[in-house]
C-alpha cells in the first residue's frame, strides 16, 4: 500500500498552510499500531513528524514547540523539542527513528540525517523511559478495571497500591519539604 497518498487528502492541508510546517516539515510517519506492527483492519491513522525551527523561533522572537491536529490525531514537533525528547528516550518519539521504510510519508535529506543519527538517542534511559511508559500503561488498564468489574474489596486494594505508588514516586521525586516550599530534584 502506498501509505504517503494518506496526507495528500484535504484533511491533511495543514500540513502544507501551517506557517510552522509546509517546506519546514523534514519528517513524518505512520506512529502507533503501523510503527509496531501491530495494526489490523480497524487500526486508526497517527502520523507523528518533525519540522524544522524558523529564525525567529531560534533567536526567541517566536516559540513553537509541536503542531497538534486532533482530527487527523497528527503531531508535528518542532526539532529542537524532538531532540530534547530524544535524548530522553520518549517512547512516543524514539518510535520515529525505526519505522519500516514504507511507513515514512515524507522523508527529507534532513530527515534522513536524523535517522541515520539514531545511535546518538539511544541510552540506558531508555530502560527508565520505556518502564516507566509501560507501567502507567499498566496503571490505567488497572484503573478502568478497578471501575468496572472488581469486586469492592479489589476496588479498594487497587486504590491503596495506586496511593502507595504516586506516594513513592513523589517521595522519590522531591526532596524535601521546609515553610510549604518543594524542592525538586533535575537529573540533566
Amino acid at each position: 500500500m502506498d501509505y504517503s497518498s494518506i496526507i495528500k487528502s484535504n484533511e491533511y492541508e495543514f500540513l502544507k498552510t501551517n506557517e510552522h510546517l509546509g517546506r519546514h516539515v523534514i519528517l513524518l510517519g505512520l506512529a502507533g499500531s503501523y510503527s509496531y506492527g501491530t495494526n489490523n483492519e480497524n487500526s486508526d491513522i497517527d502520523i507523528r513528524g518533525v519540522t524544522l525551527n524558523r529564525k525567529s523561533d531560534l533567536i526567541g522572537m517566536t516559540a513553537f514547540e509541536q503542531y497538534v491536529d486532533s482530527h487527523t490525531d497528527t503531531t508535528v514537533y518542532a526539532f529542537n523539542k524532538m531532540i530534547t525528547l530524544l535524548l530522553n528516550c520518549n517512547p512516543n518519539t524514539m518510535e520515529l527513528l525505526g519505522l519500516n521504510q514504507e511507513h515514512y510519508l515524507y522523508l527529507n535529506d534532513f530527515g534522513k540525517e536524523l535517522i541515520a543519527n539514531t545511535e546518538l538517542f539511544l541510552s540506558k534511559r531508555a530502560i527508565q523511559s520505556f518502564g516507566g511508559y509501560a507501567d502507567a500503561q499498566l496503571r490505567r488498564l488497572q484503573n478502568a478495571l478497578a471501575r468496572d468489574s472488581y469486586p469492592q474489596s479489589e476496588k479498594e486494594q487497587h486504590i491503596f497500591n495506586s496511593v502507595k505508588n504516586a506516594m513513592y514516586d513523589f517521595r522519590r521525586r522531591y526532596e524535601k519539604f521546609e515553610n510549604g516550599g518543594i524542592h525538586h530534584l533535575i537529573h540533566k
